[in-house]
């Protein structure tokens, strides 16, 4: 028998722009998720609605042909693990988040699955995303243009300078892919950065820019960023920031890309990926 591609998580996000992928490619694929939100099927590609809580209805899903991809929250994961389900490979989706100085619960659930995965005997890869932008279901660029639509200024502390290194949803895609057919990505944990790294302001700016609303980067202290951040939830139309963000804020995310070479996967710049995801939704809009 051989083996069979079993997706969690493929509703959205770059687990539902990889399930369509391989539906288009004519390539057998399961898709699981608790919501099918329009999801397609046809005669190679199915979808089982199932919410992966329950994971002991998850591990009747597998068996020793599978190829589990999880691209769906890390705790999820590390049950299933647990459970010792019987599967051929496990291609996992992380996030860089588990290298921050400010570690929160996320971070403790992203540690959780990597330790499992790796006290685990299931031949397995792990893959570390930066922000993810350009998939559905993510709202990261949405955030920064929902906050330039109700306000005049975006406040960021340092003005800015701290980097950050956008990933395209269609390249982490692109590194899922790679990764199934490089039987030597097993084992590996690998970093799926943006193409370079570039500083908070100018990829809010650009964010701006592209979306033709007016407003303009401002630099305040940490201290009082700190202090309105809690205001935000009272904020009708403005994005809730939390005090972990904002402290991320001063922390470089800057990754190198040898991992993403080593799969011959060059990423795209942000300014040439944010262009084509926001003309693409201006086009839509004004259909």
């Amino acid at each position: 028998m051989t083996m069979s591609i079993t997706i969690i998580g493929a509703s959205s996000g770059p687990g539902r722009m990889l399930y369509e992928a391989l539906l288009d490619d004519g390539i057998p694929v399961t898709g699981i998720a608790r919501n099918p939100r329009n999801i397609p099927t046809n005669s190679t590609a199915q979808f089982v609605q199932l919410d992966a809580n329950d994971t002991a209805a998850l591990v009747r899903l597998v068996n020793k042909n599978t190829l589990l991809i999880h691209c769906s929250r890390p705790e999820i994961l590390t049950t299933l693990i647990a459970r010792k389900p019987d599967m051929s490979r496990l291609i996992a989706l992380g996030s860089t988040r588990i290298y921050t100085r400010f570690p929160d619960e996320k971070c403790a659930r992203l540690a959780a699955m990597s330790h499992a995965i790796r006290m685990s005997e299931i031949p397995a890869t792990l893959l570390h995303p930066t922000m993810i932008y350009g998939a559905p279901g993510l709202n990261n660029i949405e955030r920064v243009v929902q906050m330039a639509r109700v306000s005049p200024i975006i406040p960021l502390p340092d003005n800015g300078e701290s980097l950050i290194q956008p990933v395209l949803a269609s390249d982490v895609v692109k590194a899922i892919r790679a990764c199934i057919d490089n039987h030597s990505s097993i084992g590996k944990t690998i970093a799926v950065p943006g193409k370079s790294p570039t500083t908070y302001r100018r990829f809010v700016e650009l964010c701006i820019e592209l979306s033709g609303e007016k407003c303009r980067v401002v630099s305040i202290p940490i201290t009082l960023l700190s202090l309105l951040a809690p205001l935000t939830h009272l904020l009708p139309g403005v994005p809730v920031i939390t005090q972990d963000e904002v402290r991320r804020l001063l922390e470089n995310k800057d990754f190198s890309t040898e991992d993403l070479d080593n799969l011959s996967i060059e990423p795209v710049a942000l300014d040439v990926g944010l262009k084509s995801l926001l003309f693409e939704d201006k086009s839509k809009s004004d259909i």
